[in-house]
């Protein structure tokens, strides 16, 4: 969990604790990006290592002016150089599973993130890329009480289309199980997952939907679903 910053004070980092993104320019999510803007930055919640993974390719990926690199303002903030063009859909990935080198200064990787955008002009069509995506529906409802200990699924519909990885998390005996040989599954239209579980009458259960650590529950276009 990260704890809230009080001007002037010190914070001390566990060695092994990941960096975190504590903000990006522009917004993660923004739409109508002034096509002139001339870097994109992301800011760390601590001094980092020299190196970075600015990841990506193809036409989502922003052209580098020529004869312009990367490179870190601070020890905390790394600027790419980016030559932008009006109504595009950008997306700019800081580490990736193969390429981490955005590590803290003591040598701990980030872990992977993206920046999605638009720029003024960008079609409606382009917009909904950048949406993160919403919860608009659960089977059993959040903090539902006397649930049928029957039900054999737990749903949950979003408001876009999915990706096709997911993370329930959660562990011990609040976490639903699963039968033998169940696993989840998405709807055909990939907005609805559903979880095959094995209830017991009398019980609490609790789990959550993604986390800090596991983010699969992401868009078709790769945004993760805020931890729920």
């Amino acid at each position: 969990m990260l704890a809230a910053s009080i001007a002037g004070s010190l914070h001390a980092f566990a060695d092994g604790e990941k960096p975190r993104i504590v903000s990006t320019t522009p917004k993660q999510d923004s739409t109508d990006v002034d096509p002139f803007l001339t870097e994109i930055t992301v800011t760390f919640d601590r001094d980092m290592a020299e190196g970075f993974s600015w990841t990506g390719g193809g036409s989502e990926y922003p052209a580098i002016p020529e004869g312009q690199k990367p490179r870190w303002r601070s020890k905390r903030t790394c600027v790419l150089p980016v030559d932008l063009r009006e109504g595009r859909y950008y997306r700019v990935g800081i580490n990736s599973p193969s390429f981490r080198n955005f590590k803290s200064a003591e040598g701990v990787p980030a872990d992977p993130s993206a920046i999605c955008f638009t720029t003024k002009g960008a079609s409606q069509a382009l917009k909904l890329k950048v949406m993160k995506p919403k919860i608009v529906s659960m089977v059993p409802a959040n903090h539902q009480k006397d649930v049928d200990p029957g039900i054999k699924e737990l749903r949950v519909t979003f408001d876009v289309p999915m990706g096709s990885g997911f993370s329930w998390t959660g562990g011990g005996p609040e976490f639903p199980p699963s039968p033998d040989g169940k696993e989840p599954s998405w709807s055909s239209d990939r907005k609805t997952c559903i979880l095959p579980v094995d209830l017991k009458p009398g019980a609490s259960y609790r789990l959550g939907l993604n986390s800090p650590s596991f983010r699969n529950f992401r868009s078709a276009a790769g945004i993760p679903l805020e931890p729920v």
